[in-house]
């Protein structure tokens, strides 16, 4: 769900229910979204994009593919020489690893092969590598009431990794994007508006591929965010929502607790999903999905829009 139509779903609820929301502004550390332990800090980097692959064979538009790639994957590999908790063993590009069809993770055999020449607690894949343009057509009606078009393109990369520990089981696998207004241009009445051509951005390309890989690592890492959550505050939430806008979490759990577990089912699931933001806001993501989703089983809506937000986080 994007961001826009979220705000919009909150904006309906808080109009049907207004006298009961509140607004709770948040400043907490959420964990990883990636959670590994102590012991897996030894980090081997391997680039599997295939370009043989690839639909086309342009040798220009090839090679923007390819060095995108290993942009990507350099940038990761360059988070981890910075990262003080891990230590990367090696950066593997050869072709013993590249896939051989889509999708194809690695097997057991490549994962005991990469360990054997590289002991690892963790293999970091680059899996996949997009570059794209995106169009959208502008229409302006101009003072004469003539209609002029602009083409507006948006160049797009995409970056998808796995993260397997040294056994090759799957800790992790996301696709990662950027993107960047990269021209526009006027469009004839009648005639298609002729595209940039992708063998010449190949430096837009690298810049987007490196911010991939940078985004990547962030994973790891435990985000400190500032954001605000809607809350419920009337009736017998009342006393409660006065500790959790005053941030004294324990004495708003120890009154929502006993609502939480009552016989009235809004009342406690509006509890339930109070309880669910508290959580979040102690950056304890494993109780606020268990609050959540209590509340959301009992038919919250507020609660059923924040459970994909906790669900992007590690429980750790």
């Amino acid at each position: 769900m994007n961001t826009l139509l979220k705000k919009l779903l909150y904006c309906s609820i808080v109009l049907t229910q207004y006298s009961c929301i509140s607004v709770l502004q948040i400043n907490t550390t959420l964990p990883p979204e990636v959670a590994v332990t102590n012991n897996q800090w030894k980090v081997v980097a391997v680039n599997r994009f295939n370009p043989d692959l690839l639909p086309f064979n342009q040798d220009k538009k090839v090679e923007v593919f390819k060095i995108g790639a290993n942009e990507a994957l350099y940038s990761a590999t360059d988070a981890i020489v910075e990262d003080k908790t891990f230590s990367l063993a090696a950066i593997d590009t050869s072709s013993h690893y590249k896939h051989t069809a889509p999708n194809k993770k690695l097997t057991s055999e490549q994962v005991l092969s990469i360990y054997s020449q590289y002991p690892n607690h963790l293999i970091l894949a680059l899996e996949n590598f997009e570059a794209f343009f995106d169009q959208e057509t502008v229409r302006e009606k101009d003072s004469d009431g003539s209609v002029s078009k602009t083409a507006i393109y948006t160049l797009i990369t995409r970056t998808s990794w796995s993260l397997y520990d040294s056994t090759g089981t799957v800790l992790d696998n996301i696709t990662l994007s950027r993107n960047e207004l990269y021209n526009s241009i006027g469009v004839l009445s009648g005639l298609l508006a002729i595209g940039p051509s992708m063998a010449n951005a190949g430096p837009v390309v690298n810049k987007l591929a490196w911010q991939t890989g940078q985004d990547y690592w962030q994973r790891l890492h435990p985000k400190h965010v500032y954001f605000e959550r809607l809350y419920y505050s009337s009736q017998d939430l009342t006393p409660a929502a006065f500790s959790m806008a005053a941030n004294e979490w324990d004495k708003a759990t120890a009154l929502l607790m006993p609502i939480a577990s009552g016989k009235k089912r809004k009342d406690a699931a509006r509890a339930a999903y109070n309880l669910a933001i508290i959580h979040e806001a102690k950056g304890d993501i494993g109780e606020a999905k268990k609050w959540a989703r209590q509340a959301a089983d009992k038919g919250n809506k507020l609660a059923m829009l924040l459970l994909p937000d906790l669900e992007k986080y590690t429980d750790r």
